[in-house]
């Protein structure tokens, strides 16, 4: 398969070693000019000049006779009156005077006039005269006056009021223009309570007996988990609070914020779920960063492994050994072409002018060869000798 290029190539001065024409039996299709292409079928070289025939539009590069009488035939054209034919492959040149087929001899007189007619050939043929008016009568109120055309001057002079204008040989005779509440009362059991002068005091209340529903009888913690100082009695001051270390048998759900001072130790996981879709590194630090971060494998008696953003050169690297680390390289893709632009800029804002530019065809995916300028950190310039269609290449930038 052949690689499409879609610039030009510049060798810069360089030899073009062992190299081979394309050879076809018959001229390629939609050629452009100086293109050139070896004829399998004539063993002959040939390129396209784009002129008519005779030295065109496919040249033979040869040298041949064929060749030189078509290129002397194509440089000798006729002037005025002269007229040069040059016939090919016989490569003969014929000069002749132009025949305008007009008859030698006078034509004409003060009362006729010569006709002619017109060939294909432009060629002019007399086809005879016509006569010509020699006097002209005017009749006025005075009677009629001759005048001989071809010895008196007529003239057409208006006076007042009257003007006279000639116009294409028409005459105007035309006179001048003249003018421009209370709620509720509360009853008691007078074996509960007493009531003076509207004073009420509580009696001894036995909760086992003298009440109905739940009531507390004692209060305890629950191991490890809470833990409760005093019996509950009447009178009798209770505490609850956590002990110094607690411990969950269950699960823990904390509505808010989650703060932990010491070291978090994991123990028996195998498998740590997050429902958070991101996990903030450094959120106490503050001002220019100068602190690296990353996730790090413990790897036992193997060197550790590392994803790591590297804050010196501002980038995502990684290790495989724990000790050399390589860039994490990035990828942006798009499409380009409109069918007006041979020089396209494509924004890939990867920040780095180190990048790797891949073209391709669009429909075919084979990859195609074009100019490529790294213009800055975030563009790369293609350029095309022909306007690439709308959508016609695909560009993939890594980087």
């Amino acid at each position: 398969m052949a690689r499409l290029f879609v610039t030009d190539i510049n060798l810069n001065k360089n030899e073009l070693q062992n190299a081979r024409i394309q050879g076809l039996s018959s001229a390629p299709s939609a050629p452009v000019t100086g293109q050139i292409y070896y004829d399998t079928s004539t063993n002959t070289m040939y390129y396209y000049s784009g002129l008519a025939s005779p030295n065109g539009p496919w040249v033979a590069m040869n040298a041949s006779t064929e060749a030189i009488q078509d290129i002397i035939g194509s440089t000798i054209v006729g002037g005025t009156g002269i007229t040069a034919t040059y016939g090919d492959p016989a490569g003969t040149e014929t000069i002749s005077i132009t025949n305008t087929g007009v008859t030698a001899g006078s034509y004409g007189s003060q009362t006729q006039i010569p006709t002619f007619t017109v060939n294909a050939q432009g060629q002019l043929t007399a086809a005879g005269t016509v006569n010509v008016a020699t006097a002209l009568s005017i009749s006025g109120d005075t009677g009629t006056d001759t005048v001989n055309l071809l010895s008196d001057t007529l003239a057409f002079v208006g006076t007042d009021p009257i003007d006279t204008a000639i116009t294409n040989n028409t005459v105007t005779i035309s006179a001048k223009d003249a003018t421009t509440t209370t709620k509720g009362v509360a009853s008691f059991a007078t074996a509960d309570f007493d009531v003076t002068s509207g004073a009420v005091s509580i009696k001894n209340v036995n909760l086992g007996t003298q009440t109905t529903g739940n009531y507390v009888a004692t209060i305890s913690g629950t191991a490890n988990e809470i833990e409760v100082t005093g019996s509950g009695s009447e009178t009798a001051a209770v505490t609850i609070g956590l002990p110094n270390d607690v411990s969950i048998t269950n699960n823990l759900t904390v509505g808010g914020n989650l703060n932990v001072t010491g070291t978090i130790n994991s123990v028996n996981t195998t498998q740590v779920n997050i429902v958070d879709n991101k996990i903030n590194l450094n959120t106490d630090f503050t001002g220019s960063p100068t602190a690296d971060a990353g996730i790090r494998v413990e790897r036992g008696d193997s060197a550790d492994v590392e994803i790591l953003w590297n804050e010196t050169s501002d980038k995502w690297t990684l290790t495989n050994d724990g000790t050399n680390y390589h860039a994490i390289t990035r990828k942006y893709s798009t499409t380009v072409g409109n069918g007006s632009l041979t020089s396209i800029p494509v924004t890939h804002n990867l920040g780095v002018r180190e990048v790797v530019v891949n073209v391709y065809d669009s429909a075919t995916y084979d990859t195609v060869e074009c100019d490529v300028v790294r213009t800055s950190t975030s563009v790369v310039t293609l350029g095309f000798t022909v306007a690439p269609a709308s959508g016609a290449y695909t560009v993939v930038i890594v980087g």
